[in-house]
């Protein structure tokens, strides 16, 4: 229908594919061979570039490491009935989940998130608060961090990238999120790993 629109040759894939093709043409990975882009936002999606090309499997659906387990037996996603995907805990409804977790486990924890309803959180919230020294908001970006910094470093054990480039709402988070992925993604690396992949936000 498209290219019958506007006479052009068309070819669809999914978003965060189509997000891997577009930092390896326009954005932070051109010229690199071998990345992947995690996309954070309210889900985490992925695309895997190896060689040069787009991982799509034997059957087009390769490269979901949302859907990875990080946690066996963990939080339950909604959405696939999967338990501990890396999806529940780094996208920005995981984020929200966990401060949701974290304010009824420790009562005593004082929060500027506390004065506002269950449903009035969400991960534009808890930056706010973050931001301000709030030190239940610092510490749900310090968990965040050390499940997506040790998904990563399988993902970098995986694959051997040049760089994971990161985008989405989280990503504006900034250091309150990437020192924490950054210092347990290397922790978790063998040395062969270790200082050599890039992390990048896009462009």
């Amino acid at each position: 229908m498209l290219e019958d629109l506007f006479g052009l040759p068309t070819v669809l894939t999914n978003d965060a594919n189509a997000a891997a093709l577009g930092e390896m043409t326009y954005g932070s990975a051109r010229g690199m061979k071998d990345f992947i882009t995690i996309t954070l936002g309210t889900g985490v999606g992925s695309g895997i570039v190896a060689n040069g090309q787009l991982i799509y499997g034997h059957d087009g659906f390769a490269g979901e490491l949302g859907h990875v387990i990080v946690v066996p037996g963990g939080r339950l996603h909604p959405g696939t009935g999967a338990r501990g995907s890396l999806e529940s805990y780094a996208s920005a409804t995981g984020v929200t989940n966990t401060a949701l977790e974290l304010l009824e486990a420790h009562p005593d924890l004082e929060s500027m998130l506390r004065n506002h309803s269950r449903e009035e959180i969400d991960s534009k919230l808890i930056y706010e608060a973050a931001i301000k020294g709030d030190k239940l908001a610092i510490e749900i970006y310090e968990f965040t961090g050390k499940v997506l910094g040790e998904a990563l470093a399988n993902f970098v054990m995986f694959s051997s990238p040049e760089a994971i480039v990161l985008f989405g709402g989280l990503t504006q988070a900034g250091d309150l999120i990437m020192r924490p992925v950054r210092e347990h993604m290397e922790a978790n690396l063998l040395p062969i790993f270790q200082n050599k992949v890039k992390l990048l936000f896009s462009s």
